[in-house]
């Protein structure tokens, strides 16, 4: 005998929901007993399903409701596995109070609460039988068989998940071969406990194939006429798609400069010769702040104290492109910058980038002047593989050994990176792979060719709710006939806040004794930090954050540099430490401590940091 099972799905939504926003529970024994011939994965979905709790029944009257109500849930899940014949049987089993003589004195044991017991006799499991789909208004004309995206074959077990996400698979398959109004009307589910077996009948409706028309921004933000036409993935004509129509917008989106984007069709449609219709697309952006001015500051006990100020002002000319200028007076660094972004370079998967700047810089191993500039574009391969080329300009005077040293570079910029991680100032997953190369000739004192090359990747993995373990490694090297071509400043350095905490900024270098002598005619000993050809660091942490805003941090660092092509191994340091994490909206604030687990004469004890987001 056959007969419509309305109520197949929506008996399934309950489970699924509990399945989704059952809370986390820490009870020590389950809602119900399951007494069943179920595997064990099917036992432990009812388990999930049903829950637990922190106290057993304190009635009989209680634990009847909890049974009733566990039958209802489990005879749910059953019939969405396929299980239509399930038996299922609820009782409540109470242990009496039980007098007994021991050793000549009456002893009475204790009741137990009365447990709720559900009996389930799964029975045969039912199969999927003819699977159909029927178009109410007209066929879609696809080459391709739409049915051939059905998740449903005959024979295979009549899994109700499976009916729901074949349905939302039509439809997205409609949507995506020019069927913008496809949609799934009621469908027909029939159970036949004879055979055992579930017939499926999917009702779509088409609608019209639609072709893209024109775009039409609407909305508060202003933007040439080309812009959009120039980024969007289809011409007007070409079928629609529900890809293309989320790529435009998500492209728009992708420039950070907009507050919200949407993208639709318009209802109005035009009448094509071959049957289709034309549809324009509204696109509708709306500008949010176009000038706005943020600041960040930072202390340290090495890599410089002070603040930086920037303004951005975007989108000003009707190409969302962002001006920043930029500002920072640091103990050791006064400076002033600026950049010019403009996300899609003529086409809309290219990017270029102009900068400027002009820094005073005084560390232990830097004391002069230095003014840049650069031009460089960006290829995007994918949507986690960039490539970049580039062109900068550098002209620089530093002191050495009390006479300045000036340099001027004409330089090559190449770029690769590969970026997965979900966040820039947090990341919890991923990875990031980057490596560089910058051809250069110094036309300044000490004129020559040199080449610098780098490559440096991190990772990035949660192992549970509250930890996330993270990893860097980073190496580079100075490829040169005669090393005093290179200029102070583009020699390498390591330690500090983002290399190796614990130790002084750039305090990791190779050094010599510089012998001076003073007023009185006596000799002065200083050591001098002059840089090196081969850099080799890496840092990993553990980083613990519960549910509030509060995380904390533990880490090693290590990092060497030689003069040497060889990296200096016998000649690493290490430093660790424990750094506080306060997690706002935007980014992490950051405090470490660290000190050197091998430090050399001269070394501080430890060193503090203070700033935002992540070390790496």
């Amino acid at each position: 005998m056959k007969r419509r099972l309305c109520h197949i799905f929506a008996g399934m939504t309950a489970p699924c929901a509990l399945l989704a926003f059952a809370p986390t529970s820490f009870a020590a024994q389950p809602i119900v007993v399951i007494e069943s011939d179920m595997s064990e994965d099917q036992q432990a979905l009812l388990h999930s399903v049903l829950g637990e709790v922190e106290a057993p029944a304190r009635s009989l009257a209680q634990a009847r409701r909890r049974a009733e109500a566990a039958a209802k849930s489990v005879r749910s899940v059953m019939r969405s596995l396929g299980y239509y014949d399930a038996e299922i049987s609820a009782e409540v089993i109470e242990e009496k109070s039980d007098t007994r003589i021991t050793e000549g004195k009456i002893t009475s044991a204790s009741r137990r609460p009365p447990q709720a017991v559900l009996r389930v006799k799964i029975g045969k499991r039912f199969t999927y039988g003819n699977v159909a789909i029927a178009y109410t208004d007209t066929m879609p004309d696809i080459r391709e068989d739409v049915a051939t995206q059905s998740l449903l074959k005959p024979g295979d077990p009549a899994e109700a998940a499976k009916v729901v996400a074949t349905e939302l698979r039509l439809t997205n398959y409609l949507q995506g071969h020019g069927y913008p109004d496809a949609r799934a009307n009621a469908r027909s589910a029939i159970v036949d406990h004879a055979t055992q077996k579930m017939d499926i009948t999917y009702n779509l409706e088409v609608g019209r194939r639609t072709r893209f028309g024109n775009i039409q921004q609407i909305g508060t933000a202003y933007l040439r006429d080309s812009w959009p036409k120039m980024i969007a993935p289809f011409e007007s004509g070409d079928l629609y798609t529900s890809k293309d129509i989320n790529q435009l917008a998500a492209r728009v989106t992708g420039t950070a400069v907009f507050e919200g984007v949407t993208a639709t069709l318009a209802k109005d449609a035009t009448e094509n010769a071959d049957g289709t219709v034309t549809r324009d697309v509204i696109l509708d952006i709306e500008q949010g702040a176009i000038n706005t001015i943020s600041g960040e500051i930072g202390f340290s006990t090495s890599d410089g104290t002070g603040a930086d100020i920037t303004y951005e002002r975007r989108n000003f000319i009707g190409f969302a492109q962002t001006l920043t200028v930029n500002g920072t007076a640091k103990t050791n660094e006064i400076s002033a910058g600026i950049q010019y972004n403009i996300p899609y370079a003529w086409r809309e998967d290219r990017e270029l980038d102009f900068a400027a700047d002009v820094a005073r810089l005084d560390t232990e191993a830097l004391n002069g002047d230095r003014v840049r500039t650069s031009v460089l574009g960006t290829q995007t391969i994918s949507q986690k593989f960039k490539v970049g080329l580039g062109l900068g300009l550098e002209a620089s005077r530093f002191d050495l050994n009390g006479e300045e040293v000036t340099a001027y570079l004409v330089e090559g910029l190449g770029r690769a990176v590969y970026d997965t991680r979900d966040s820039i100032l947090n990341p919890i997953k991923g990875i990031q792979i980057e490596g560089t190369i910058a051809p250069s000739y110094n036309f300044g004192e000490e004129d020559g060719s040199f080449a610098t090359v780098t490559l440096g990747g991190s990772a990035y993995k949660r192992v549970s709710n509250t930890f996330v373990v993270a990893g860097r490694l980073e190496g580079g090297t100075v490829v040169s006939d005669d090393f005093a071509t290179v200029p102070r400043n583009r020699r390498f350095y390591a330690g500090g806040g983002g290399s190796v905490r614990g130790f002084q900024f750039q305090s990791i270098s190779p050094r010599r004794n510089v012998i001076t002598l003073d007023e009185a005619g006596e000799t002065q000993t200083e050591i001098e930090r002059i840089g090196g050809r081969t850099l080799l660091e890496g840092s990993a942490e553990v980083r613990y954050k519960g549910d509030g805003p509060i995380g904390y941090v533990g880490f090693l660092d290590a990092g060497s540099v030689s003069r040497s092509y060889d990296p200096a191994f016998d000649d690493i340091r290490v430093g660790a430490g424990l750094g506080v994490r306060y997690y706002t909206n935007f980014a992490p604030l950051r405090a470490d401590i660290a000190i050197p687990l091998n430090p050399r004469e001269g070394d501080a004890d430890f060193q503090i940091y203070i700033s935002i987001g992540q070390a790496f």
